[in-house]
């Protein structure tokens, strides 16, 4: 068998280039919360309700995962 190795040698221009790779991305999440373009949080009291929803959706055709998305919903 053959094995490569390859490793990243950190240099100042990589380093810059990952600070700015940073900057940018947490720049397009504040523009994404500004302008509303992230879903919206929702409660576990919403999301214990849509996984019990889906669980009921489910029974008929995969009572298993039914069950298991119950099982989903009614932990803490």
């Amino acid at each position: 068998m053959m094995y490569s190795t390859t490793f990243r040698q950190h240099s100042v221009a990589s380093r810059t280039m990952e600070a700015m790779a940073d900057a940018i991305a947490r720049g397009f999440v504040q523009l994404q919360s500004l302008f509303s373009l992230a879903p919206a949080a929702s409660t576990p009291a919403d999301a214990r309700a849509q996984l019990l929803r889906l669980a009921d959706s489910y029974e008929s055709s995969q009572p298993s995962y039914a069950a298991d998305l119950r099982a989903a919903a009614s932990r803490p």
